[in-house]
């Protein structure tokens, strides 16, 4: 038998290959104002997989974070301003002793859900269609708020990503491109949803 076609090698190939996607990743970011770009990027490449193109990522992932250079960065910076107005607006209501206090904490954690809600979908959204920094934001908080169930979900899978890196830290290795892959294969169904009522 050859080893090539055996069912473990396959498996061990594609381990190899999000190993590989996600060090490319990371180096990517080790420039902190790459990290949007990069994350672009990385989606990007994932979106290829999901949708059954060519395996490859090298010079994909540079076209890609060549692409979306400006846009991720300014998407990505203003959701950074957003998560920390959130940040004091929560250090605020902490220091506050009346009884408004537990419903403004109560608020601020909807509020928050639908933020992390809505960023799982900020690269999807932005590598999938075509549209400007402020569409990107919205569609990203419409698809949240339409699709509670898939949201959800997609936060389960990142809360597990962050426990995995914090219990297990060298799969920070391979949790990354493990992750946008598992994120967008949600987002694409959802995607596939939209359109196929956009054509009906």
């Amino acid at each position: 038998m050859n080893i090539l076609e055996t069912r473990l090698y396959r498996w061990l190939d594609v381990l190899a290959t999000f190993f590989f996607l996600n060090l490319l990743w990371l180096l990517a970011c080790v420039p902190l104002i790459t990290l949007f770009p990069a994350t672009a990027a990385l989606f990007a490449v994932v979106r290829d997989w999901v949708r059954g193109k060519d395996k490859g990522f090298l010079m994909p992932f540079f076209h890609y974070a060549r692409e979306n250079f400006v846009q991720s960065l300014v998407v990505g910076l203003a959701w950074t301003a957003v998560g920390l107005v959130l940040a004091v607006d929560f250090l605020f209501v902490r220091s506050i002793t009346s009884w408004v206090r537990t419903p403004m904490l109560a608020l601020l954690f909807l509020l928050v859900v639908v933020y992390g809600g809505t960023a799982v979908y900020l690269f999807p959204v932005m590598v999938h269609y075509q549209a400007s920094w402020f569409h990107i934001i919205k569609n990203a908080l419409i698809i949240a708020l339409s699709s509670p169930v898939i949201t959800l979900l997609s936060l389960f899978i990142v809360v597990v990503a962050g426990l995995a890196i914090y219990y297990i830290p060298l799969s920070f290795l391979l949790i990354g491109s493990v992750t946008a892959y598992l994120l967008y294969r949600l987002c694409h169904r959802k995607f596939q949803q939209i359109q196929s009522i956009d054509a009906s």
